[in-house]
């Protein structure tokens, strides 16, 4: 058995997950992963100077068994010395209300989650009442006074066998090198930090600015400071395989909650790990989760070469439109923040420079543009290479749907993203 504490402590500093000073909170549902990282992370706190606390998510979708999870992971954490805060969802109204699965909505109510007490323990300029408020009084700097950190890292528990799983489910849906890269180390919050501000405007416009507990300056400040906040989502066990953190949660006495949908093959997921992997070991490569893993590696710095590559090619792209207006469309996004929110309303680009991109070049420029717009998922190959066709054949006039009711719009030499 390989030396977990060790593994995930060599993780964490090689690939700077955690830094002296931040704020670790680890979203633990009680299954063996997160239990074995709870302790792992509790073992570590102190040697590498982080603080930490549990948040734990009750979906609202396995009833009386999903409730006793959550009394069982509040009293575990009680009785071993760390800070645990549960809320409560509705998985299942908000995938119907958005028309998601309830495995895709639960992602992106977690997210949410995470981002917003993340933000609760961050920010200087905290609305009363906020559930993370507790979390902030706990916290001690050097000497035993009260400090802010300067990060918070939201800790999953994402291991060595969901990166095979992952990279694996994405080879089945045709994905891209962006997809072989699969579950990353580290990933920024930026998106769930967008949200959040779009709610708090959309909140603020409700009220009509009647609510006088804070001033339009002070409101306006919150707003910025939330744009400045150091959030991201870590994976400290990604070199850890299912089997030793087993044998991690055996060797110390520890009982995770077991979710039995984890054993149902009307998953996607479920049926690749039950079914599919077991199949491919033993009948064409043995060593096939350790493969997909190294696949998953080689992509990821693929992917980052291409990205920069992409990054410098996007700034020529915006750089070149002519300075009447370039100034002219940099005023109207100046405009539309912080008042009318974070989230850029439409970006334009020059369209000749993205004729001269290669394709994958183009392809990525264009993910990250939208991204700024606020969509994060959902782009298509079919979505990428119609544009990338219109962009070519310089086809004016010419606009193509994208998901959430975005548009790309080709005009006079111009792409304009909505």
């Amino acid at each position: 058995m390989a030396d977990v504490i060790k593994t995930v402590k060599n993780t964490i500093v090689s690939r700077g997950l955690i830094k002296r000073g931040d704020y670790v909170l680890l979203g633990l549902s009680g299954g063996p992963d997160s239990l074995c990282l709870l302790h792992v992370l509790s073992e570590l706190r102190w040697e590498l100077g982080f603080e930490l606390s549990a948040i734990h998510i009750n979906h609202g979708i396995r009833g009386k068994e999903a409730d006793e999870d959550a009394k069982w992971v509040v009293q575990h954490c009680k009785d071993n010395g760390i800070s645990c805060t549960m809320v409560q969802a509705n998985v299942p109204l908000y995938a119907e209300k958005l028309h998601l699965t309830e495995e895709e909505a639960g992602r992106k109510v977690r997210r949410e989650i995470f981002g917003f007490m993340a933000y609760g323990i961050l920010a200087e300029n905290l609305p009363a009442g906020h559930p993370a408020a507790p979390l902030r009084n706990a916290i001690k700097g050097p000497g035993g006074i009260k400090a802010r950190p300067a990060s918070v890292k939201i800790a999953l528990a994402h291991n060595a066998d969901d990166q095979a799983e992952t990279v694996l489910m994405r080879i089945l849906r045709g994905t891209g090198t962006r997809g072989l890269a699969g579950i990353r180390y580290q990933s920024p919050m930026d998106d769930a930090l967008d949200r959040l501000v779009a709610a708090l405007l959309r909140g603020r416009k409700a009220d009509g600015n009647t609510d006088k507990t804070i001033s339009d300056a002070d409101f306006e400040k919150r707003i910025e400071e939330i744009k400045t906040l150091d959030i991201s989502m870590i994976r400290p066990l990604l070199d850890v395989c299912r089997e030793d953190i087993e044998a991690f949660c055996t060797e110390n006495q520890l009982q995770p909650r077991m979710d039995h949908t984890n054993s149902e093959t009307d998953y996607t997921r479920n049926k690749i790990r039950l079914e599919l992997l077991p199949m491919l070991a033993e009948n064409y490569n043995p060593n096939i989760k350790q493969t997909l893993v190294r696949l998953a590696a080689n992509s990821a710095e693929d992917e980052d070469a291409l990205s920069a590559i992409s990054q410098t090619a996007l700034l020529q792209a915006e750089k070149i439109l002519a300075p009447s207006f370039a100034q002219a469309d940099a005023d109207a996004q100046k405009s539309k923040a912080p008042s009318g929110g974070t989230l850029l309303e439409s970006i334009s680009l020059d369209a000749a420079s993205l004729r001269a991109m290669q394709p994958a070049v183009f392809k990525r420029v264009i993910v990250s543009e939208f991204e700024k717009l606020g969509l994060t998922e959902g782009i298509s190959a079919v979505h990428l290479n119609a544009l990338h066709t219109a962009v070519l054949k310089n086809i004016g006039g010419k606009t193509i749907e994208f998901p959430g009711g975005h548009t790309a719009a080709l005009r006079a030499g111009t792409l304009t993203l909505k």
